[in-house]
């Protein structure tokens, strides 16, 4: 597996943990804090991962 590969696969799951973060939401409103919190690290995650995929990918 590539470098970009596994960025690639890396990236799906933070979308994918940011998606069910986000739908728990709705059912357990009294978790809002605690997964609103996470679903904003995941962002941050994510935001990490494709700037380094930015990186690789212009050089």
């Amino acid at each position: 597996m590539t470098e970009m590969e596994v960025l690639k696969l890396a990236l799906t799951k933070e979308e994918s943990a940011i998606k069910g973060y986000q739908e728990m939401l709705i059912s357990y409103p009294s978790l809002t804090e605690l997964l609103s919190f996470l679903v904003t690290e995941e962002q941050k995650h994510k935001k990490l991962i494709e700037n380094k995929i930015t990186e690789l990918s212009c050089c």
